[in-house]
């Protein structure tokens, strides 16, 4: 006798997996996304990725709504980006501004240390953000 799982087409199984998923994720409350969700259709049903998050987004409009497009860590590399960035533009600042304390023959000192710490943290942020593309692959 076949069982029911031979009968159903690759969508209707894959939309069935989308609400299992979404399910689990509601009953063990742990977020997830229609990202998350279309990367595991495409990982397990291999769907083209366009296909797989159409299917997902027509399925969460309808019966999920409340499922984000994308979740918080999902913003955290571009957010580490724009920390290093802003953390390299304050430690030229700080360093050019101690050069021209050195020059007037004022301390100077505390402007370079605080310049190589920033230095430091925006090497930081970029290094977190390269192990996170990384770790995405």
């Amino acid at each position: 006798m076949p069982s029911l799982d031979e009968g159903q087409s690759p969508r209707d199984r894959a939309l069935e997996r989308i609400a299992h998923e979404i399910n689990k994720a509601e009953y063990d409350r742990i977020p997830t996304s229609r990202q998350k969700l279309s990367q595991l259709i495409v990982a397990e049903f291999k769907f083209p990725p366009a296909e797989a998050a159409d299917m997902v987004d027509e399925y969460c409009d309808e019966k999920a709504p409340a499922v984000p497009q994308y979740l918080s860590d999902e913003f955290e590399s571009p957010f580490l980006k724009v920390m290093a960035v802003v953390n390299s533009v304050l430690a030229i600042a700080s360093i050019w501004y101690g050069a021209n304390r050195w020059h007037q023959q004022k301390t100077s000192w505390f402007w370079f240390v605080f310049g190589a710490f920033l230095v430091a943290c925006a090497g930081y942020c970029w290094f977190k953000t390269v192990q996170k593309e990384l770790a995405k692959r």
